[in-house]
């Protein structure tokens, strides 16, 4: 249950997406000390998805509730998705009148839209943190509302933006600041090889876990480390594989970690998807990369996201379609052939992060509060 004392609520979708720079926000209204006591900060989450768990884990209460998108033609799946909308709407009315917040955080996702809504009728202030170079059909809506949108990308199209980059989770944020690459590499004993982190999400990529598999039996380039992640809903039958590599590559399957940290950023090459979260932690790592962005991602964000740091020159951008071994062979041989092309495009990544996003939006929210709550 909310608390009385809750001042900031903060209303995301079930995903690690929406997830991870939420929590990364509210350490940072503390670390500030914007926020003060115990329960100040709430979270709405999706009962879909990893949201809760995350929450949790970090220490932090979550309501859920309903919310699924709706699609454009007239389907019955609709028909629910509208009445689980309605039923979240009254859920997010009923526990922002009893708690009567100062300001409401929407990051997107469907079950933030109750929120967003609600906070409007309300008149609680609202502000919109959007994690991709295209927003989303929620924050799109409420954005209309918010006195702020903090954007990870210059040039989205959201009323009021301000460019405060993705907040990034505590971790990452440590292992820059202790500068661990040089001694991770050495836990992991990678030596003088070239190390290359893939992964495709949670869940995992079954196109790119495919490919990457094949490219481990039949790499003929120099000495190479992989470590696959291969995502919970593949490991199973990836585990399972018979591994015969005939060239000089050292290759580790892992099903699922929390925390990625590590092997990012002690990697000379991160090939993945290009969700907000991965893109950011790995620009802020400063690793070169190879992006495959999700095809058919809403709005296209992943590919947009991938082509925003493709022209930045930290990332080369390979589309599911065009996704075989042989195609993935050939950057990454092209990448690790020329040791400056890697320096060069470190540098870029290093560029391209925003490393006190989470601070910056504190500050805001920070703001807001000082400035009334008039919506």
């Amino acid at each position: 249950m909310i608390s009385d004392s809750c001042r900031v609520l903060i209303a995301g979708g079930g995903t690690a997406g929406h997830v991870i720079p939420a929590v990364a926000i509210a350490k940072a209204l503390y670390r500030r000390g914007v926020l003060t006591e115990e329960n100040e900060v709430h979270f709405v989450c999706s009962k879909r998805g990893v949201g809760r768990e995350i929450v949790n884990d970090a220490g932090f209460e979550a309501t859920v509730l309903p919310g699924r998108g709706i699609q454009r033609k007239v389907t019955f799946r609709n028909a629910i998705s509208t009445l689980s909308l309605f039923v979240a709407f009254v859920r997010a009315s009923l526990m922002i009148f009893r708690a009567k917040p100062e300001i409401i955080v929407v990051m997107g996702g469907y079950a933030s839209l109750a929120c967003g809504l609600a906070g409007k009728l309300f008149n609680v202030s609202i502000l919109v943190a959007e994690q991709n170079a295209v927003p989303g059909a929620t924050n799109k809506i409420i954005a209309r509302f918010a006195k702020v949108s903090a954007v990870s990308f210059d040039g989205v199209d959201l009323p009021n933006p301000v460019l405060t980059g993705n907040p990034l989770r505590s971790e990452i944020l440590k292992f820059i600041e202790k500068d661990s690459r040089n001694k991770t590499r050495q836990e992991l004993g990678i030596g003088d090889r070239k190390m290359i982190t893939i992964f495709g999400g949670s869940l995992g990529a079954r196109h790119l876990n495919e490919t990457v598999f094949e490219l481990a039996q039949n790499w003929e380039g120099e000495a190479i480390s992989i470590y696959h992640v291969v995502g919970s809903r593949d490991w199973q039958e990836f585990s399972r594989f018979e591994q015969n590599p005939v060239g000089d590559v050292e290759y580790e399957m892992i099903e699922y970690l929390k925390d990625l940290t590590p092997l990012i950023g002690a990697a000379d090459l991160v090939v993945s998807r290009a969700g907000a979260t991965s893109v950011s932690e790995i620009t802020a790592l400063g690793v070169p990369s190879i992006l495959v962005p999700l095809p058919d991602s809403p709005g296209n964000h992943q590919e947009e996201n991938a082509r925003f740091l493709e022209k930045k020159g930290s990332a080369i951008v390979l589309i599911d379609s065009e996704l075989n071994c042989v195609s993935l062979s050939n950057r990454i041989n092209l990448l690790l052939e020329e040791d400056l092309i890697l320096k060069k495009m470190a540098e870029k990544s290093k560029e391209s992060r925003y490393l006190t996003a989470g601070d910056k939006i504190s500050d805001l929210i920070f703001a807001i509060i000082n400035g009334g709550s008039d919506g």
